[in-house]
């Protein structure tokens, strides 16, 4: 009896955990995979125009180009990291610098989305940053 209910424990404990879904990648939303773009000016920092070009990957990498002009000088830059969603919030883990960006979002249409900041890794110029993404045709 007692290795029955050894046995019975194991497999309890087994299913238990392989039902266990905490994985980044098990929280990805469809609607956000592909190719986005977007832009903005003064909002990071003062006095820059910022573009981007985002893919986020249905396995929860992504890979970020940045194009950004500031008195007349534009630097170009590329970002690799981890994305995910959890309770109504978009996570963008950097790799370069190991942090989290944490963003509310909110589909508008099948071409936009709007992201407002929660929690920023970096200060930024303006308060409530916010953007809204454009999908890129496929």
């Amino acid at each position: 009896m007692k290795k029955f209910l050894g046995i019975m424990l194991v497999a309890f404990s087994l299913v238990c955990y392989g039902q266990k879904t905490d994985s980044k990648k098990n929280r990805i939303d469809p609607k956000l995979v592909g190719s986005w773009s977007g832009e903005e000016d003064d909002k990071q920092i003062a006095g820059m125009h910022k573009s981007w070009i985002m893919h986020r990957f249905d396995d929860g990498k992504f890979l970020l180009l940045f194009v950004a002009v500031q008195d007349g000088e534009t630097t170009t830059f590329t970002e690799k990291g981890q994305w995910w969603v959890d309770n109504g919030k978009f996570y963008e883990l950097h790799k370069t610098d190991g942090k989290t960006d944490v963003y509310t979002y909110e589909v508008l249409d099948n071409t936009h989305v709007k992201f407002k900041e929660d929690h920023m890794s970096i200060k930024q110029a303006s308060e409530n940053y916010e953007f809204t993404d454009t999908k890129m045709e496929d």
